[in-house]
């Protein structure tokens, strides 16, 4: 029963929020500024049946799981390597520390500064997730217990298998709540990234485009179709979570 009044509540407040959005556009009265839901809904019909679209979503999504790798990958090593040598993480720290500080339009243009456009917004997810990932793998590594690790040594486990089922789904399940939130975090940056350099297609080059040309209901409907891709990602990453969950 109390399912199914959070999920009427949140019909309501959708309703609630349609109405709220149509009135503000009706007093505004100028589509350019503030399009009503109806026209929002007519450019995302428009978008979906444009010829670019799928390359323009697959080419921004390809850029996110750039990021989302090279960041996993220098934060599992860059992690590991702390772990094992607690001076190196203490070095580390005030690096780590400024990266989080740096605001990211700030990067942004710093790297446009640096390096080709096409290749800004991929750099800049990778800094702004690694500090993240780098924080959750090794807390994640620190709280495996040290009983185990030791049982393992006693009977001379192959160091293989306590990676392969100990440290690995350890270091997975200190982090697996947190995942879609750094997705939905590196698909933002990804997107800031590529309306500030510019790029064309790519999900941030249309808003760009559109902003050009004042074509509001085409922003708000690539801003549908962002939350519709990052809600497909979401589920799919609770799905995956809760079928390992089932299985340990």
């Amino acid at each position: 029963m109390k399912r199914y009044l959070q999920t009427l509540i949140k019909i309501v407040s959708f309703i609630l929020f349609i109405f709220a959005w149509n009135y503000i556009a009706f007093v505004v009265d100028n589509k350019f500024l503030f399009p009503s839901v109806w026209d929002i809904l007519k450019a995302l019909n428009d978008i979906f049946r444009e010829d670019i679209f799928f390359p323009v979503v697959l080419r921004t999504l390809k850029k996110l799981v750039m990021a989302i790798f090279f960041s996993g990958i220098l934060a599992i090593a860059v992690g590991v390597i702390s772990y094992r040598n607690r001076l190196i993480q203490t070095l580390l720290l005030p690096y780590i520390s400024f990266i989080k500080s740096v605001p990211t339009v700030a990067l942004i243009i710093l790297v446009l500064i640096w390096a080709k456009a096409e290749v800004v917004p991929v750099i800049v997810a990778t800094m702004i997730l690694f500090p993240i990932l780098y924080d959750s793998i090794l807390s994640g590594i620190e709280s495996i217990d040290r009983d185990i690790i030791r049982m393992s040594q006693v009977f001379k486990v192959k160091k293989t298998r306590v990676l392969r089922e100990v440290y690995i789904p350890g270091v997975y399940f200190h982090i697996a709540g947190g995942i879609h939130s750094l997705i939905g975090l590196g698909f933002k940056v990804i997107i800031a990234g590529e309306v500030l350099s510019q790029e064309n297609l790519t999900i941030g080059g249309e808003i760009l485009l559109n902003k050009t040309y004042l074509e509001s209901s085409k922003i708000f409907a690539w801003v549908i179709v962002v939350i519709l891709i990052n809600f497909f990602i979401e589920q799919g990453i609770l799905m995956f979570n809760r079928k390992i969950n089932s299985w340990r």
